[in-house]
């Protein structure tokens, strides 16, 4: 394999850890103003002076995920189109959640707030399946047997974690909702930075194949 697939396994892993020191700067920065229980990780945007970090945050993250993509293209890892394709999704995704602002909780929805709470949902979607077509298609490579388990567990674990995001949700944006909707409706931060942690646990995994193709094969 040629240098550029080192330097692209190391532009995701820089990528992917400055998000997480952005996101951690915002949960400390700004505990006061967010609740991480109820509001999502985009309301801290809305919040004075947190703007400029969340931004930063997105961008690191959607530069990391954009390096790994050109990684496994340029791989030897048979990761198919496919899988790509979605990586890709998840992708724009994320890079139109730091262009369009989110609509805070419980105030009016606008185009803004709307593109990017469908370009967050898609993106939060697409990202299991992209580790559960790549698990399957390494499954039968010699020695990757236990970055497959590990890749497949996670991606199964972030799907749930997605489902539980999209429950809480539409339990928090119901027009009239019952007792156990508000209830559950009120965990709409806590489920969706669990997904997110996993998530982003996935892409480090991802990140780390594209350096053990560089070393193994």
């Amino acid at each position: 394999m040629d240098s550029s697939h080192r330097k692209l396994a190391v532009a995701a892993h820089a990528g992917l850890a400055g998000s997480l020191v952005g996101a951690t700067a915002l949960h400390i920065g700004w505990a006061k103003q967010v609740d991480t229980v109820r509001h999502t990780v985009s309301d801290y945007a809305l919040s004075k002076g947190a703007a400029a970090v969340f931004a930063g945050t997105v961008a690191s993250l959607s530069a990391g995920s954009a390096a790994l993509l050109a990684g496994l293209v340029r791989s030897r890892l048979p990761v198919g189109t496919p899988a790509t394709a979605l990586l890709g999704v998840w992708c724009g995704g994320m890079a139109l959640t730091g262009i369009f602002r989110t609509d805070p909780l419980d105030g009016a929805p606008t185009a803004s707030g709307l593109a990017h709470r469908y370009a967050a949902g898609g993106a939060i979607a697409t990202l299991p399946a992209v580790g559960l077509l790549i698990a399957r298609r390494l499954r039968g490579v010699p020695g990757w047997e236990k970055k497959v388990r590990a890749l497949r567990r996670t991606s199964w674990a972030s799907a749930a974690g997605g489902v539980a995001f999209l429950g809480a949700h539409l339990c928090a944006t119901a027009p009239r909702p019952n007792r156990a909707a508000r209830a559950i409706g009120s965990l709409l931060g806590l489920t969706e930075r669990v997904t997110l942690a996993l998530e982003l646990s996935l892409l480090f995994m991802l990140a780390e194949a594209v350096q053990a193709s560089r070393e193994e094969r």
